[in-house]
């Protein structure tokens, strides 16, 4: 009979530690309005939804009580790219990881642009507080299992987008802002039994 193994301790997928680690950053602050970046509930709150899940911004701040009852609370849609291969070297990777972050709050949501920015907008110093935060922290999959630390990061840049066809829908809406950031980074994986050595 064959054994399963776990798809977390056998493939990398970097935004799960980027959006841990930004997550935290953000915890870190208030906005200039003096009211947390990321505040937090009876429940962590996780602020970070992949694009295809819900279908909709509108759907997030319906659908989840938290958000509700806390209306200038800031989310952030992920899309991650890969496109990128800096080399030929298949273990060198370069990705993209698209960061639209809407919040009804203007305020707060310039403030957590500028934070994201600051934190990791940093070339190869980013990567390695990134790199030191994985090693003495460790990120919870969906079944609270801790995912294998096995990617390692070499170098983080942030850009910062903005399309039309973006603010047009959103204008319609008048409720919310959006800023549209892209964070691309460089990565290898390694092993389980190599990333115990190599974060020890």
């Amino acid at each position: 009979m064959t054994q399963l193994i776990s798809v977390n301790d056998h493939t990398g997928f970097p935004p799960v530690f980027l959006n841990a680690y930004v997550l935290e950053e953000l915890k870190k602050f208030k906005g200039v309005d003096g009211s947390p970046l990321m505040p937090i509930g009876p429940e962590p709150f996780q602020p970070f939804f992949p694009a295809q899940v819900p279908d909709s911004v509108e759907g997030i701040y319906n659908d989840i009580p938290f958000i509700r009852n806390n209306p200038d609370t800031t989310v952030i849609i992920f899309d991650r790219l890969m496109r990128f291969r800096p080399t030929p070297f298949y273990k060198h990777k370069r990705e993209q990881l698209i960061y639209f972050i809407y919040s009804p709050n203007l305020s707060k949501l310039i403030d957590t642009t500028r934070v994201i920015i600051e934190c990791l907008d940093r070339e190869d110093a980013a990567a390695q507080d990134l790199n030191l935060w994985i090693s003495q922290n460790d990120v919870l999959d969906e079944n609270e299992e801790v995912i294998a630390k096995n990617v390692f990061f070499h170098n983080l840049k942030v850009y910062q987008a903005d399309e039309s066809r973006d603010i047009i829908e959103l204008a319609s809406a008048r409720t919310l802002g959006l800023n549209k950031l892209v964070i691309e980074y460089d990565y290898h994986t390694v092993s389980v039994e190599g990333s115990n050595q190599r974060y020890s």
